[in-house]
């Protein structure tokens, strides 16, 4: 039977787990990353492990959104919300926010599909779906200001999030892209992307 633990106990292993899992995550991916080498760290038993994570993905999971909304709060310091864009400031915001996210340690394990794949599998739907709302919450201020402005004015905001979220999977087929190709693809689809944004406001500005 898995210990009892007292709450500031259950706090500091808690810590300790995330802040280990971390390091090991960064080092060797969830794969090759064990709960006995996660619990020998945090100096509790492997089935005590179950008591703050269903499994070693989910406990991945909960370091990645942590990660991902430092990467947020980053780019939301960077950029103003309800402030007149450019095409080319669109083009840097999603530049930005994707080379962030590429820098980042345990976000690139996300890149790699075997272990996206084995994510996918393991997580319970609702945590899924709690990344994609995390990320909407995050990016529709930027789209509703956008939209004020007449870019992409009248279509769904949650749309919009999910084409900027299909650019990040691209990184899943790096290497069907290739290594000499990929930045310059990524760079030319951010730039695509951006264009097509504001060609809609300009057309709409042209035809009244």
């Amino acid at each position: 039977m898995p210990k009892k633990f007292m709450e500031q106990e259950k706090e500091w292993i808690k810590h300790k787990l995330l802040t280990e899992g971390r390091r090991c995550f960064e080092i060797h991916g969830i794969k090759k990353t064990s709960v006995e080498e996660l619990t020998k760290a945090a100096g509790i038993a492997q089935g005590s492990f179950y008591m703050f994570f269903g499994s070693k993905e989910e406990l991945f999971y909960h370091i990645l959104l942590e990660e991902e909304q430092r990467i947020r709060s980053t780019m939301f310091d960077s950029f103003s919300v309800g402030v007149p864009v450019s095409k080319e400031e669109i083009r840097l915001f999603l530049l930005k926010a994707f080379r962030m996210m590429e820098e980042s340690p345990i976000v690139r394990q996300m890149f790699v599909r075997s272990e996206m794949e084995q994510l996918l599998r393991k997580l319970p739907n609702e945590l899924l779906e709690q990344n994609f709302t995390e990320d909407k919450d995050f990016f529709i201020p930027f789209i509703k200001s956008w939209q004020a402005e007449g870019i992409m004015a009248g279509i769904d905001p949650e749309l919009i999030v999910s084409m900027i979220r299909s650019v990040v999977l691209l990184s899943l087929h790096k290497e069907e892209i290739g290594d000499e190709r990929y930045q310059a693809t990524i760079e030319l689809l951010i730039g695509v992307l951006a264009e097509g944004m504001t060609s809609l406001k300009d057309n709409k500005t042209g035809g009244e």
